[in-house]
């Protein structure tokens, strides 16, 4: 008999679907989700009893559902900087520039957030440029755009990438705002929890905004 797949309800069993169905594949899809879903927030809620030594508490938090930003991200394609991938550095089989941008996609695996790597976007002069990430809180319906500079030691590397910031803000990428900049050197050490912390800082500096708070 073939493999099926069962939705209850209230402890009563409702429909079945078949493995090889597509609605089978789609719940299939929705019960890895929220397994992974169940692992972060263990893993977040581990985190938060371990600094601060008491249980975190809950709030609310709208669903947005289809957004115009969800629709953005969505429509964003990976990896459209057409320059050659030298670094030998992969992450999940697919090639990165360094081992810093291998370590922000594995971070953003680890916490669940939405990435696109190396996406297309226009910019206010008409200009396109590669950005090295732009991740999407559905929680929130927020975007950020994420732009890591490796070798902050070079003079030169940051002349070269100077003009990015202005044509980003000009772009309605604001710093702290929806868009991060992390900068490393040669001698500089590599914290992963201090990215969490800038993301975490923007998320709640833009919750308190939409509540009114801020």
């Amino acid at each position: 008999m073939e493999d099926v797949v069962s939705v209850y309800s209230n402890g009563r069993r409702t429909n079945t679907y078949r493995v090889s169905s597509k609605r089978g594949q789609e719940l299939l899809n929705l019960k890895e989700e929220k397994e992974n879903c169940i692992k972060i927030l263990s893993k977040l809620e581990s985190e938060w009893l371990a600094r601060y030594n008491c249980p975190c508490e809950t709030i609310k938090i709208d669903h947005y559902g289809d957004t115009e930003n969800k629709r953005f991200f969505d429509s964003l394609k990976e990896r459209q900087n057409s320059m050659e991938f030298k670094s030998g550095i992969s992450y999940r089989g697919l090639p990165y520039r360094s081992k810093l941008e291998s370590d922000f996609a594995r971070i953003m695996d680890d916490y669940g957030i939405p990435y696109k790597y190396e996406p297309e976007i226009l910019l206010f002069d008409g200009e396109r440029k590669c950005p090295d990430f732009i991740i999407y809180l559905p929680w929130l319906d927020l975007l950020i755009l994420i732009e890591i500079f490796g070798k902050c030691d070079d003079v030169g590397y940051l002349k070269r990438n100077n003009g990015k910031h202005l044509a980003y803000i000009f772009s309605g990428w604001l710093p702290g705002h929806n868009m991060l900049s992390f900068y490393y050197g040669d001698k500089t050490s590599y914290i992963p929890e201090m990215i969490m912390e800038e993301i975490e800082n923007v998320a709640l500096r833009h919750y308190l905004t939409i509540k009114g708070v801020a």
